[in-house]
């Protein structure tokens, strides 16, 4: 086990496996165990469950007030300014402004920084295996919807489910919405109400729209087409309206069961953007593997 590992473990950002691996590891290891507990006590206070946020600009006020103060020392008199120069160890060259107060504090503000970027990521990372474990209970309830429906996913687009939104409740009508499942990106703050993204199907030969299938005829692609995802991210959004919860990408969730974290929309079937048709319009797909997931409201 490596230092990464022990970190990972007590942040809980570690796959179960993983996290199965380094709990037997710590039970057979006590020195182990007791450096992961140190581990998780110093981290305590970062835990994002206190409900404490740091005050707007907190870090340029700390530095604008600290150069108030160095500022408006009152400046060593002339004679004592040359006294100074006569004794070099003297660091003082005017009231409190000391390099090696500088120095200190620079450094201070240097570990603070890394301390609050690595926890930051720490969050992030945490908010994404979150996202991806609950696409992955999503995917249960799809596999049981098929295995009850000839092999298909919910379609939207009919008078029962008419709109992307709709797709979950289809599966909770047919009693296969698992429990656990929630329609929302744990990543948004719960006032957003930012749901996920649902497939809109595509239209057949005969201009019918028709939904996703698990397989057909073989065609193994179908694993990797896109059925749900997180909204798309704010730089890839084909649309005004709520976009993903996460920081910089989307979690997508594959007919396979396959979760992807993404930072593009080009992450379907030969590149295929998962949000768009290849009319660029967010409607359904013009052949099966023109994969389009809708948001709340969306139609075929």
């Amino acid at each position: 086990m490596t230092h990464d590992d022990y970190i990972g473990y007590a942040l809980n950002l570690l796959e179960p496996s993983e996290r199965d691996a380094v709990a037997a590891h710590l039970a057979a290891n006590p020195d182990a165990a007791a450096l992961v507990n140190r581990l998780q006590a110093a981290l305590s206070p970062f835990e994002t469950d206190h409900g404490i946020n740091p005050p707007a600009n907190l870090a340029s006020r700390t530095v604008a007030r600290l150069a108030s103060i160095l500022v408006d020392e009152p400046t060593v008199p002339s004679a004592a300014l040359v006294a100074s120069v006569d004794r070099p160890e003297t660091k003082q060259v005017g009231g409190r402004f000391r390099f090696d107060l500088i120095v200190a504090v620079g450094i201070g503000f240097l570990v603070l920084g890394l301390a609050l970027s690595f926890v930051n990521r720490a969050r992030t990372a945490s908010d994404v295996l979150a996202c991806q474990n609950n696409l992955r209970t999503l995917h249960a309830g799809l596999t049981g919807y098929a295995d009850t429906h000839a092999g298909r996913f919910p379609q939207v687009g009919t008078e029962a489910y008419p709109t992307a939104d709709s797709f979950v409740q289809a599966l909770t009508d047919s009693g296969q919405c698992p429990p656990g499942f929630h329609a929302n990106c744990p990543a948004a703050p719960a006032a957003a109400h930012v749901s996920y993204a649902y497939a809109l199907g595509h239209r057949t030969s005969n201009n019918m729209v028709q939904g996703q299938w698990r397989s057909a005829d073989g065609a193994s692609e179908n694993d990797l087409i896109p059925i749900s995802a997180d909204y798309p991210a704010a730089d890839v959004a084909p649309a005004g309206g709520l976009t993903s919860g996460h920081q910089a990408g989307h979690n997508v969730l594959y007919v396979g069961g396959h979760v992807r974290y993404a930072t593009v929309a080009t992450v379907g079937v030969n590149g295929d953007d998962i949000y768009r048709n290849h009319f660029g319009a967010v409607a359904a797909g013009i052949n099966r593997t023109d994969t389009v997931l809708g948001r709340n409201g969306d139609i075929p």
